[in-house]
C-alpha cells in the first residue's frame, strides 16, 4: 500500500508540474499576442509578424504530439490517378488510344491502255482494253471514245493503338491497326460495230497490323530518339465486276495479297513548353515472300463481241482463270509520320498528325494459271486471255514489268489515355 501511495503521489506532482509549465507557456504566448497587436497598431507589421512566428513555435511545442505515426500507404496507390498517371502492369506503364483518319489513296498500275504498248495491242487484236489501276488481274473490254469515272478514293476509318513502356524507360512495345477502303466506278461508250456501252466497278480494301519493339535513346532532358523494330502483317484485296450489255460480256475479278514483312524505323520526339511535343519519323518494310491469289471469270453470250477482236461469237464463252498456287510477291513499303501532341490534363493526350504510306509490289507469275472452260471455244478464249494478261501485267516478274503501287496519305486526329 505504501508503494502505491508513493507512486501516485509522484505522478500527481509530475502532472501538476507539467500543467504549471503549460499554463506558464500559454500565459507567455497570450502576452506576446497582445504585444504583436500593439506593434501592429503603431505601424510596425514586420515586428508583429516576427512575434507571431514565435507564438506558433511555442504552441507547436506545447500541443503537437511527439510520437510520429507511420505514413499511411493506400492499397490502391498503383491504380490510375489524375496526379501521376502510372498504372504499373508487367513492370511498366501503358497507353490506350485511337485515331480518326481521313484518308486519300492513289494507285499506279504501269500501263493503263493497250495503246501504251504495241505488243499488247497486236496480241489482243483490238485496242480497246482499258484497265483499272486497282485490281491485279482485271483486264476488261470496254469502248473508250467517251468515258466517265466516278472514284471515291477517300476513306474515313478508325485506328486503335496500344503501347507499353518499361519502367526503366529504355524500351517498350507498340501495336497499331489501320485499314482503308475505296470504290471506283467506270463508265464508257463508243462506236465499235455500232453504239456500245460498258461499265466496271472496283472495290478495294486493305488492312495493316504493325507490332514493334521500341528502344528509347535519351538525347537530352526534352529530346529523344525512338528506334523501332518489328513486323507488319496485312492484306490488299480487290473485287471488281465488268459488264457491257451491248457487247454481251460480263466479268468478275478478285485478287488478294497477304504478307508478313519485317520493318525497321525511328522517330524523333521533342517536348517543348510544358504540355506540347512533336514526333517526326518513319519506317521501312520489305519482304520477297508475300503471296498473291487471283481469279478471273468471264462470260460472253452467243452473238456478243469477242474480247480479243471485233468478231461476234457463235457460241457462249464461259471460262475461269485462277492461280492454282499462291504467287510469290515482292512487297516494299515506306511509312512517314509527323505528329503534334497536346496534354491539357494529366493522363489525357491528344494528337494531330499527317501520315503517308506507300506500298509497291511485283508478282512472279511464271507458272501458268488454272483454267476451267465450258467448251472448246471457251478454252481457246481463256488461253488467249492469259496470253494477253501475261504481256499486260507483271506475269513473269521480269525487270521490264512495272511495279504496282498503292499509296495512302491521311490527316488524323487522335486521343490517348496515358496510365
Amino acid at each position: 500500500m505504501k508503494f502505491r501511495f508513493v507512486s501516485n503521489f509522484i505522478f500527481c506532482i509530475f502532472l501538476i508540474g507539467n500543467t504549471n509549465l503549460l499554463f506558464a507557456q500559454e500565459t507567455k504566448a497570450t502576452e506576446m499576442e497582445l504585444e504583436a497587436e500593439s506593434y501592429e497598431e503603431r505601424g510596425y507589421p514586420k515586428k508583429a509578424n516576427l512575434i507571431r512566428e514565435k507564438i506558433k513555435r511555442i504552441r507547436k511545442e506545447n500541443f503537437q504530439s511527439k510520437e510520429y505515426e507511420p505514413i499511411y500507404i493506400p492499397p490502391n496507390q498503383k491504380l490510375p490517378t489524375t496526379k501521376n498517371g502510372s498504372l504499373e502492369f508487367l513492370n511498366g506503364t501503358w497507353e490506350f488510344g485511337f485515331r480518326f483518319l481521313s484518308q486519300n489513296a492513289g494507285f499506279r498500275s504501269g500501263k493503263e491502255w493497250a495503246l501504251d504498248d504495241g505488243r499488247v495491242a497486236f496480241q489482243a487484236g483490238t485496242p480497246y482494253f482499258p484497265r483499272s489501276p486497282m485490281g491485279y488481274q482485271n483486264i476488261r473490254t470496254l469502248p473508250y471514245q467517251l468515258e466517265w469515272e466516278d472514284t471515291r478514293k477517300n476513306s474515313d476509318t478508325f485506328s486503335p493503338r496500344i503501347s507499353y513502356q518499361h519502367s526503366s524507360k529504355k524500351w517498350g512495345m507498340e501495336y497499331v491497326y489501320m485499314q482503308f477502303n475505296t470504290t471506283r466506278n467506270f463508265f464508257s461508250m463508243g462506236d465499235i460495230a455500232g453504239f456500245q456501252l460498258g461499265f466496271q466497278t472496283d472495290r478495294f480494301y486493305s488492312a495493316d497490323h504493325k507490332l514493334s519493339v521500341l528502344v528509347h535513346d535519351e538525347y537530352s532532358h526534352n529530346k529523344r530518339f525512338v528506334w523501332k523494330f518489328g513486323f507488319r502483317m496485312g492484306s490488299l484485296n480487290t473485287n471488281s465486276s465488268q459488264n457491257s450489255q451491248s457487247l454481251g460480256q460480263t466479268g468478275l475479278f478478285r485478287d488478294s495479297i497477304q504478307y508478313v514483312a519485317p520493318s525497321t524505323g525511328f522517330k524523333f520526339v521533342h517536348q517543348f513548353f510544358e504540355n506540347y511535343s512533336y514526333e517526326l519519323g518513319g519506317d521501312l518494310f520489305f519482304t520477297p515472300v508475300g503471296n498473291l491469289k487471283y481469279r478471273r471469270d468471264s462470260f460472253t453470250s452467243n452473238g456478243g463481241v469477242s474480247r480479243f477482236g471485233g468478231e461476234r461469237t457463235t457460241t457462249d464463252e464461259v471460262y475461269s482463270l485462277f492461280s492454282e498456287k499462291r504467287i510469290l510477291t515482292t512487297i516494299v513499303g515506306l511509312n512517314l509520320n509527323a505528329q503534334l501532341n497536346w496534354v491539357p490534363f494529366p493522363n489525357h493526350k491528344f494528337h494531330l498528325g499527317l501520315q503517308a504510306i506507300q506500298y509497291n509490289w511485283r508478282a512472279n507469275e511464271s507458272q501458268a494459271p488454272g483454267l476451267r472452260a465450258l467448251n472448246q471455244e471457251s478454252y481457246l478464249a481463256g488461253v488467249r486471255d492469259y496470253f494477253v494478261s501475261s504481256a499486260y501485267y507483271e506475269a513473269d516478274g521480269g525487270k521490264g514489268r512495272p511495279m504496282r503501287s498503292y499509296g495512302i496519305s491521311n490527316l488524323y486526329f487522335g486521343y490517348t489515355y496515358v496510365y
